[in-house]
């Protein structure tokens, strides 16, 4: 009760600035400072998730070809970490290969690399209950917190569906509040997080043919054991055919790549201008 409390009076506190126009529909969390577990470093450490993967195929995209949307997400996030590595960032990948790696194992290996920053990187899909689904388009860019709209909720649990592959040992994890109040250390970085995800979103607006939809949050599970600012990416709808083919372009997924590390190094720069020599960077062991 006393956790949910805080949780409740971190996410109802009003933010120090006027948020920009793509947050209408996210409540911003206050500024606090963020005392990291490591000691400062030079180089900062990108943790680089691709979503699914395995046994997991997620959304098929709407193309031939069979694509799944597991393909596109490690394609991606593949050529997210080579344009990080140009910039100098030290990048970890949470999969490589097809494999399945657990939601709640994808922050873990973020922890235990000594990871500043989190970016899972997935597709998004339409509701085949909207009058046409098949014109759904655009990107979005999410922070974890409590989903505030109902097409939030839907990209939740559209997401979190992969906990089914995992096996019974994740069947305790299904509660969509509980699992944000068992450890209260993440909310430290909710308001970096929100901040991230901003830039994401506007640096992403340079290429992406289709509509900004905002910066969102919701009780992601993949998010919710990265002890850092974390966010998930929604790249386009696979369920539309003509971005399903702009997601499966090399050249494209080489500009979505471009500007999410572009994103990336400018939020660390930010940070660290901002908090000095206690910014979210630290000795790696």
């Amino acid at each position: 009760m006393i956790a949910g409390l805080l949780l409740l009076a971190v996410l109802q506190a009003p933010a120090q600035a006027k948020p920009a126009s793509r947050r209408s529909a996210v409540r911003q969390p206050p500024r606090v400072a963020v005392n990291p577990p490591k000691a400062r470093r030079s180089v900062p450490r990108v943790v680089v998730d691709a979503g699914h993967g395995g046994v997991d195929p997620g959304a098929p995209m709407a193309i031939g070809g069979g694509l799944r949307e597991k393909d596109i997400t490690l394609q991606i996030a593949l050529k997210v970490g080579d344009a990080l590595k140009q910039r100098g960032v030290d990048v970890v990948y949470t999969r490589k290969t097809d494999t399945l790696i657990a939601l709640a194992d994808r922050g873990r290996i973020a922890n235990q690399a000594g990871g500043d920053v989190f970016v899972s990187i997935h597709v998004n899909a339409a509701n085949p209950h909207w009058k046409n689904p098949g014109s759904a388009r655009g990107f979005e860019t999410y922070f974890l917190a409590e989903a505030r709209t109902e097409d939030a909720r839907r990209v939740e649990s559209m997401e979190n569906e992969v906990m089914r592959f995992e096996g019974p040992k994740n069947a305790d994890s299904s509660d969509p509040i509980g699992f944000i109040l068992k450890d209260m250390e993440q909310n430290q970085y909710l308001r970096e997080s929100a901040d991230f995800a901003d830039i994401v979103e506007r640096r992403l607006a340079e290429v992406h043919p289709g509509p900004d939809r905002g910066v969102k949050q919701a009780g992601f599970h993949v998010l919710s054991t990265a002890l850092m600012p974390a966010i998930l990416v929604e790249v386009g709808f696979g369920t539309n055919p003509t971005e399903a083919a702009y997601l499966s372009n090399t050249v494209r997924q080489q500009a979505l790549a471009r500007v999410i590390a572009d994103a990336t190094t400018e939020y660390l720069d930010r940070y660290q201008r901002r908090v000095g020599s206690s910014g979210p960077t630290g000795s790696h062991d």
